[in-house]
């Protein structure tokens, strides 16, 4: 069996695991809700989880395709760049899968799989790279938004108070970077 077949034959358990996985680094309440509400409007982030993997999974396993970055992906990225985790944590769910396919190759005979094997694992390794330049991208627009807001005067409470916004905002003025 070639890898493509097996990929292809258990793209749904692959997927599902894979899913679980991401949603997992939620609180259990949270995945409970993630995975049994599968209505896109009533569970966004579940359902740009499971769009933005699926398309992943099959950029990554289709060889031909050079194009890393799909639009669920982005989605999928900017909603990670909201939460308060490292980008680390961010985009690390992509190399949860090599594991997943090692171990699956490994029931179907590693020895046959190994140098197929060896080439998804640098798409992979392709596609995390670009994973991260995305959240960085989702990050840094963030941030922008956010000093965009300090440079505008909309985050200060007091005026008269000494609130790091305000700090931020007088460096601005004398000209010293953020």
């Amino acid at each position: 069996m070639k890898l493509q077949e097996l990929l292809t034959q258990k793209r749904d358990k692959l997927l599902a695991d894979w899913e679980d996985i991401l949603l997992g680094e939620y609180q259990k309440d949270t995945f409970r809700i993630f995975k049994k509400q599968k209505n896109q409007f009533a569970n966004p982030i579940g359902h740009k989880t499971r769009v933005g993997l699926a398309e992943l999974f099959d950029v990554i396993c289709d060889e031909s395709d050079d194009e890393v970055v799909t639009p669920d992906l982005r989605q999928l990225l900017k909603v990670r760049a909201l939460q308060p985790i490292s980008p680390s944590q961010a985009v690390g769910f992509i190399f949860k899968i090599k594991d997943m396919i090692a171990a699956e190759c490994k029931k179907e005979g590693m020895d046959t799989l190994y140098i197929e094997f060896l080439a998804f694992c640098a798409r992979v390794d392709a596609a995390a790279l670009a994973v991260f330049d995305i959240f960085a991208q989702s990050r840094e627009q963030l941030l922008q938004a956010r000093l965009n807001e300090v440079e505008s005067g909309r985050n200060i409470i007091v005026e008269s108070s000494v609130c790091p916004s305000r700090l931020l905002k007088d460096n601005i003025k004398r000209g010293n970077k953020p």
